[in-house]
């Protein structure tokens, strides 16, 4: 895949401007946000499909000196209730719990993380075509680029065998990301035999807090039907800042 700066040069201009701003929004400032975040899974198919919803509540705080995740008492207590529940049955559900592993540091980094998330992202992908669009009733230009699998973990890409993804993102005149959304639809198999399929559709929208970059919400729904595992996800991320503009 050639790099972005490979672009036409009509185009360019776009790439490197949005490059340049997000060099400008990695911020170093102290940023503390409370992130919502609610997620709804089901699991299996037909009869056996089980469906649930799950929604916590927690601060994020990045700066200097690092990141800090807090967590509020009504969660841990939640927690411990689901913990306690295991004693009496092994097979309770712990849905609270089972949605914190996925709340770690990987996934509420790129919240605050923004700007060097979104440039990676940009590097790793071709440019396609820049258009004149607009963002909330506002004049913007949306840039779109192509993904190749070497997006994906490197463990599963050599099962593979036909990968189809874009990356768009609206920004101002300044360069400034506004939104994106991120498509990827990828079929592989296993010996020619185990065959399965998975989706993944994201929406960013972004705000700008001391001059960092952060995500203000996220939109995500995967799909994978697999040998055995058949999975439906929609989370949903509402970040609300805490530290003044």
């Amino acid at each position: 895949m050639a790099p972005v700066w490979l672009a036409a040069p009509a185009h360019a201009d776009s790439v490197s401007t949005l490059i340049s701003r997000l060099d400008q929004l990695e911020g170093d400032q102290v940023v503390k946000v409370r992130v919502d975040s609610e997620l709804w899974r089901a699991d299996g198919k037909g009869d056996d499909r089980e469906e649930f919803e799950v929604a916590v509540e927690m601060t994020a705080q990045s700066g200097p000196e690092g990141y800090q995740l807090h967590y509020g008492k009504p969660l841990l207590e939640r927690l411990e209730s689901e913990s306690e529940s295991l004693v009496e049955n092994p097979d309770a559900i712990t849905k609270t719990s089972d949605f914190m592993w996925q709340l770690d540091l990987n996934e509420i980094r790129p919240l605050l993380d923004t700007a060097r998330t979104l440039r990676r992202e940009v590097q790793r992908s071709e440019f396609r075509s820049s258009q004149e669009d607009t963002y909330n009733d506002q004049p913007a230009t949306r840039l779109t680029f192509e993904r190749d699998k070497q997006v994906v973990d490197g463990r599963m890409r050599k099962y593979v065998k036909q990968f189809d993804s874009s990356l768009e993102i609206w920004v101002d005149d300044e360069g400034t990301p506004l939104a994106s959304r991120m498509n990827m639809h990828a079929k592989g198999s296993l010996l020619f035999v185990i065959r399965g399929e998975y989706r993944e559709e994201a929406t960013h929208h972004y705000d700008t807090v001391n001059d960092r970059l952060i995500i203000r919400q996220l939109e995500r729904w995967r799909k994978a039907d697999l040998p055995g595992e058949h999975r439906e996800t929609r989370l949903s991320q509402r970040l609300t800042p805490l530290t003044a503009r």
